[in-house]
């Protein structure tokens, strides 16, 4: 009869332990990553917001099409509920790391540059960056992250690997040590997604189906370089979001790198595709 109820007692923690440990789990995400997916698709509405405001752009005046693109950004982040309560976070992340690729481009497209970068590295230069902010562990990860935008070119290809870093590697870390990782995947996977369907859309609103100029955008536009800047973005604005919100109080780390990362990754994705389109046909 003892054995009986030490059986029934053991039973009962056993239930009671992973009841318990199913509520924890609904109550506190484990760590963010499915925040950090929602919030990647608030990218893509970003991307479609722009494309929007470009199509009703007066053609022909190359620094109102950036400026058309950076206010389409911004006021959509500030009117789209998917960003609250933390719109200054998105907002910040976007307004500094446009102006971060603005920097770097300018550098890299000075005559008299003898650095280290090209055009398509702003992600490299982005790790590079913020090495001080980064565990070792953490730069190594965004390292095989840009070994993979700059050794594939297929949605394909590139798609499984990053998933492998989010799902796999990046478990390793620990908690508060994902957050930029899972920013620049996320945002990483969606963008893939984005460019490798829409760019037609994109070159079409700058052409006014005029052959000549569509088959020179076909050419030479480079979508794994935007995915590249989306990315860059997204790191940026996850660390500046994260450093913030660490010392904002209820606000936290995660939910400033979330705001944050989106942000600056729709800022300098749909900048990007701009300078590039301007620095070619016009």
């Amino acid at each position: 009869m003892k054995k009986y109820y030490v059986l029934i007692f053991t039973a009962s923690l056993v239930l009671s332990f992973v009841i318990f440990s199913c509520d924890k789990e609904d109550a506190w995400p484990d760590d963010l990553k499915k925040d950090f997916e929602a919030a990647a698709i608030l990218h893509t509405e970003a991307m479609e917001a722009s494309l929007d405001a470009l199509k009703k752009a007066p053609a022909g005046d190359p620094s109102a099409l950036l400026l058309v693109v950076e206010e389409a950004v911004t006021r959509h982040v500030a009117q789209n509920p998917g960003f609250a309560p933390h719109h200054e976070y998105a907002n910040n992340g976007l307004e500094a790391e446009v102006k971060r690729l603005y920097r770097f481009r300018k550098m890299v497209g000075d005559p008299n540059y003898k650095g280290e970068y090209e055009y398509n590295d702003f992600l490299l230069y982005t790790i590079h960056d913020h090495q001080d902010d980064l565990s070792e562990a953490q730069y190594n990860l965004l390292l095989s992250v840009n070994s993979i935008m700059a050794t594939y070119s297929t949605e394909e290809e590139i798609v499984p690997m990053l998933t492998q870093i989010q799902d796999v590697d990046c478990l390793a870390l620990p908690e508060e040590e994902r957050y930029v990782i899972y920013s620049a995947i996320t945002i990483g996977i969606e963008s893939v997604g984005y460019w490798n369907a829409h760019i037609d859309e994109w070159i079409a609103a700058f052409t006014d189906g005029d052959p000549d100029k569509i088959a020179h955008l076909d050419k030479w536009f480079n979508w794994g370089s935007i995915v590249g800047s989306d990315v860059a973005g997204g790191v940026g604005g996850a660390i500046g979001g994260a450093i913030a919100g660490s010392f904002a109080g209820g606000i936290g780390a995660g939910p400033g790198a979330i705001a944050g990362g989106v942000g600056g990754a729709a800022g300098t994705s749909a900048t990007d595709a701009v300078m590039q389109i301007i620095g070619h046909i016009f």
